[in-house]
């Protein structure tokens, strides 16, 4: 697997940056790619890997000039490192990333804070407090490129990203995922959760992939 480092330069314009990094390698096999997207390569905290799994190239019976030719095409998996190693895939899950906040982060002010800022600006501006559990820097770095991952997903549109090549967001069966909650519903369930609710009852109120 290829590895290179992908360094944002503006925080403002990160959804383009991303897309100028990625739009290189949209017709490899999947995963073939890995940028460290959080820390750098001798001392990697958080990677992406790419092209994902979502992206494909779509069939369609009459393309023409204007037709998106590419389903998801900025879909790529987040992988969390630890003490240098690359945990697998799947291990860090949505699950375990809810109940550790329910478990061990909800009552931290600060921690909340910074999952606000986040939420709503892709970046931390302050040193994440030493909470139980998982990691808290590695917890929110993580959470914030899986929010990025959903908004190419389910929210960006190809021009609102600056691509240059256009395409659309689709489930597997084909129908549409734009204009979708992507991150709204991880962080409602955060709030539900810090507001004492239950990981059992947040599962039912708020359904998680």
């Amino acid at each position: 697997m290829e590895q290179a480092e992908l360094k944002i330069e503006n925080s403002k314009e990160i959804y383009s940056e991303i897309v100028k990094s990625l739009v290189l390698h949209h017709d490899k096999p999947a995963y073939s790619i890995e940028f460290i997207v959080e820390g750098t390569k001798d001392k990697p905290l958080v990677a992406i890997r790419y092209p994902g799994r979502k992206l494909k190239r779509r069939k369609l019976k009459r393309p023409n000039s204007k037709s998106a030719l590419w389903a998801n095409l900025f879909d790529f998996v987040v992988i969390p490192y630890f003490n240098g190693k690359a945990i697998k895939e799947g291990e860090f899950t949505f699950e375990k990333i809810l109940r550790d906040f329910q478990d061990n982060k909800k009552s931290s002010k600060l921690f909340w804070e910074l999952i606000e800022e986040m939420y709503y600006s892709n970046r931390i501006s302050k040193e994440p407090p030493n909470l139980d559990g998982i990691n808290s820097k590695i917890y929110l770095l993580v959470l914030k490129w899986i929010w990025i991952q959903e908004d190419f997903n389910y929210k960006l549109k190809w021009d609102e990203v600056d691509s240059p090549i256009k395409y659309t967001l689709e489930t597997r069966t084909g129908s549409s995922t734009a204009g979708g909650a992507g991150r709204a519903k991880f962080f409602a369930a955060l709030i539900l959760l810090k507001h004492d609710f239950t990981f059992e009852v947040v599962k039912k109120i708020i359904p998680l992939y």
